[in-house]
């Protein structure tokens, strides 16, 4: 399997979507695995319970 580095040299070289969309596919699986992403909180949109309407 390759890295974030290989897969992007890899599209560099080729400049293919497939290869860019690997690159990304590779990108964001090692964003996920980040403790930081695991506990961030989603925007679900606007709270109903705390706008205000006048």
């Amino acid at each position: 399997m390759m890295d974030e580095k290989d897969a992007w040299n890899a599209f560099f070289k080729s400049g293919s979507v497939l290869d860019y969309l690997e690159y990304k596919a590779i990108q964001h699986q090692n964003d996920a695995s980040l403790p930081e992403a695991k506990n961030e909180v989603q925007n679900q949109g606007a709270d109903t319970q705390t706008t205000e309407y006048r």
